[in-house]
């Protein structure tokens, strides 16, 4: 979360709207309340947004907001959204993010866009190929099970056998693409670490 500037303070009824702004927000919510309308700091939204990797909000803020009559200040919003997309768009969160599973949603401007694509993906892949090996391992445990079960009918257990013996098969391809894509995270760790990205 963006961190105020020094010597900033918010007053009472302005740092409970903000509570309730961000909790909107991090509930996934996009529209806002005519309370969060009447108080919402348009360039702190932006910079929230901006620093989650989000995609620009103004439209749904200004429907929101119009229901109420209040205006939005789209110039405002968008300054603070570039000034969080500058942290958000770093080698160092485009690693995280992908790590985590996070999909990218293409936010970072020109000039960082392809280097987070490509850290992201590198990043991706490889928590990708971890979940889809722990899947097919779990799934080949449930079969075995079932196999070992005394209540499991002979039909059953000749489709169980063929099930695994195609499993096997699944989970070696499974083991090479993490292995793979270990590697490549390797290189790419270790060539953030050179360029002092990591």
């Amino acid at each position: 979360m963006p961190v105020a500037p020094a010597g900033f303070h918010l007053p009472g009824r302005a740092l409970l709207a903000a509570v309730l702004l961000v909790s909107t927000l991090l509930g996934g919510c996009e529209s806002l309340s005519p309370a969060e309308c009447a108080t919402a700091d348009w360039r702190e939204l932006g910079v929230q947004d901006g620093s989650r990797g989000r995609t620009d909000r103004i439209a749904s803020y200004y429907e929101s907001c119009a229901k109420a009559g209040i205006a939005v200040n789209a110039a405002v919003y968008r300054a603070g959204r570039n000034q969080g997309l500058q942290s958000y768009c770093q080698p160092a969160n485009a690693l995280n993010e992908g790590l985590a599973g996070n999909s990218y949603e293409g936010v970072c401007p020109a000039p960082m866009d392809q280097n987070f694509r490509n850290i992201h993906g590198i990043a991706w892949r490889d928590q990708d190929a971890r979940k889809t090996l722990a899947r097919l391992l779990r799934q080949q445990d449930q079969m075995q099970a079932e196999l070992r079960d005394s209540k499991t009918t002979e039909d059953r257990r000749r489709t169980l056998r063929d099930d695994l013996s195609r499993s096997d098969r699944r989970i070696e391809e499974a083991r090479y693409a993490v292995r793979d894509a270990s590697y490549q995270l390797d290189r790419l760790r270790s060539d953030m670490r050179q360029r002092g990205q990591h």
